[in-house]
């Protein structure tokens, strides 16, 4: 199996290392990748948007490792969750909300059972004590009942989908934004009338576009991003520094 690795330490320091070392040291053959290491810190939102824009195009039975974790040594829980093609290992803090809107049938265990973590658990490095050996143990055919119990009580954040007012108005957010500057919203074509404005930082866009290179450089539009979300672009420009947005910002989209 592949595990996927999927964190906000960087590159710099040895957690990356370590959390690998460990992954190894349980199973010498497995298939470990990197997703990214360069989440902004603490940023729950942006990790959980990340897995949820690239996970399905992994084979299936990877193992995916999300880790970015505020509440590590607190009383948050680390979870297990096996949908139907794929596992992820991660801490109950929201991350996996995404996953969780986009997958019909999953089941999520909370790890409990310490045979199948660090013989010594810091207070400081779950990712490493938890997550990574249970990931490896995952991947040498360890089953994920074996490695804790099922809840139903998992923590799933609210603002992950966006929210119909009325026949022509939804209301939504933006989720992430890209190191283009490129504003990404929470709307999927499913949610998008035919014909539609996007009220957003005080401007109302209509323009949809097929490809970046249509507009004028500097002009905003709107164009279904390959996450699978609409998203707010400027051609050879930052739509986050026209707009002067951040993530969770509120817009308003209207059928015309």
């Amino acid at each position: 199996m592949m595990i996927a690795l999927l964190t906000d330490f960087g590159t710099k320091d040895y957690f990356v290392g370590a959390m690998k070392g460990v992954i190894f040291s349980i199973n010498e053959r497995a298939n470990v990748v990197d997703i990214t290491h360069e989440i902004p810190p603490q940023d729950i939102s942006a990790a959980g948007f990340t897995l949820r824009a690239c996970y399905k195009n992994f084979p299936p039975k990877t193992i995916f490792v999300a880790v970015v974790d505020p509440g590590v040594g607190s009383a948050r829980r680390a979870i297990l969750v096996e949908t139907e093609s794929y596992y992820f290992v991660a801490p109950d803090n929201g991350l996996l909300s995404l996953v969780f809107d986009r997958e019909k049938n999953f089941v999520v265990y909370e790890l409990a059972n310490e045979k199948y973590f660090a013989e010594n658990v810091s207070r400081t490095f779950h990712g490493r004590d938890i997550f990574a050996p249970v990931a490896a143990h995952l991947s040498k055919g360890v089953a994920p009942n074996e490695c804790g119990t099922k809840i139903e009580n998992f923590i799933r954040l609210k603002n992950s989908k966006p929210e119909k007012i009325s026949e022509k108005i939804i209301t939504a957010e933006i989720i992430h934004i890209d190191r283009f500057g490129n504003l990404i919203t929470n709307l999927t074509k499913n949610d998008l009338p035919e014909n539609f404005t996007l009220e957003i930082g005080g401007r109302a866009i209509s323009r949809l576009q097929n490809f970046f290179a249509e507009a004028d450089t500097g002009e905003l539009f709107l164009i279904a991003g390959s996450a699978g979300f609409l998203e707010v672009a400027a051609f050879q420009a930052s739509a986050k520094e026209i707009l002067r947005l951040e993530v969770g910002a509120k817009i308003r989209l209207t059928a015309n």
